[in-house]
């Protein structure tokens, strides 16, 4: 089959102008709640293959930085994944690159909101006061010994032969395409310092980080009992004396509802 990538169309979705945050209750079997936080990401210029790698450097910076704060100095949680896609776009050799940039965690759902704003606090931190020497020190170690290990992995290898087809240089021959891969790689990587690292988080992501995003809260689906306190203490807070007057009313006309059913039930035997 022939065809010109630059006439493919690309997927037809829009990133949400503003901040928006949502919260979903399912059945789950623990009692943990999933946390997504999402960022646009639209690379542009004449560099786009540079700047992807850029992208996959800042990943790894927001996931040690994050792990650090919420598990090492609040001792919230396990595990920090930070999550790239750049697959928004369609397969041009000139257009733009489009997709986002995902942070996700599970945690106790009490703490949830208050881990959203620290995870935002620490992203806004780096754009506003950049990483460490250390901090890239770190991250380039662990791009390295990511590469390294991936060698000898064919994983690794099938994943990399994908890209290199896929790759908007790519005209026929794989192997110039996974060379400019190696060469965008090392020269990403021999320029990479705690400077030109805040200005890719300043130029890659929205700035500030907290005025354009995305927050998803995967939260365990309460009990039938709990969910109606809840909603009546919540009510509670909300109205006045008239609204916490029918508030009551209707929790004893509820309760009465199940005495009156447990009553009946034991007659019956």
């Amino acid at each position: 089959m022939h065809f010109n990538r630059d006439e493919l169309k690309a997927l037809p979705f829009t990133f949400p102008k503003s901040v928006v945050r949502e919260v979903v209750r399912s059945q789950m079997v623990e009692a943990q709640c999933s946390v997504q936080i999402t960022f646009p990401v639209e690379l542009k210029g004449p560099h786009v293959m540079e700047e992807i790698h850029f992208v996959g450097f800042l990943s790894k910076l927001l996931e040690t930085r994050i792990m650090q704060v919420l598990r090492f100095k609040h001792g919230q949680i396990y595990s920090v994944n930070v999550s790239v896609f750049l697959g928004g776009n369609k397969p041009s050799r000139t257009g733009n690159v489009r997709g986002d940039i995902t942070v996700n965690f599970s945690c106790d759902p009490d703490s949830s909101w208050r881990l959203v704003g620290l995870s935002l606090d620490e992203i806004l931190c780096l754009q506003e006061q950049g990483p460490s020497d250390g901090d890239v020190s770190t991250i380039l170690e662990i791009e390295q010994r990511a590469y390294e290990n991936g060698l000898q992995e064919n994983g690794y290898w099938l994943d990399r032969i994908l890209r290199g087809y896929q790759s908007r240089i790519y005209a026929g021959d794989l192997n110039v395409s996974l060379k400019a891969q190696d060469e965008w790689r090392n020269k990403v990587r021999s320029f990479l310092t705690k400077v030109t690292m805040q200005e890719a988080l300043q130029r890659i992501l929205p700035s500030p980080c907290t005025k354009q995003y995305t927050v998803v809260i995967l939260m365990p689906k309460l009990p039938r009992l709990q969910r109606l306190k809840s909603v009546l203490f919540s009510g509670e807070k909300r109205l006045g004396i008239e609204g916490k007057v029918l508030i009551g009313t209707a929790g004893t006309l509820v309760l009465a509802a199940f005495w009156w059913k447990y009553s009946r039930a034991r007659n019956v035997t």
